[in-house]
């Protein structure tokens, strides 16, 4: 039994183009998203 790498170099390309393209989507919708610190901020002067 050969022991095989759990990712090819093939699925690592493919996965990371798919990935790449979700984040960069993301990023291109939301071009200017607030702060996480800001939103933090905001919770907690509603706590």
């Amino acid at each position: 039994m050969s022991k095989e790498p759990i990712f090819t170099l093939r699925e690592i390309l493919i996965w990371s183009a798919i990935l790449g393209s979700v984040v960069g989507y993301q990023l291109w919708n939301h071009a200017d998203p607030p702060p996480l610190t800001l939103d933090l901020t905001a919770i907690e002067r509603h706590a």
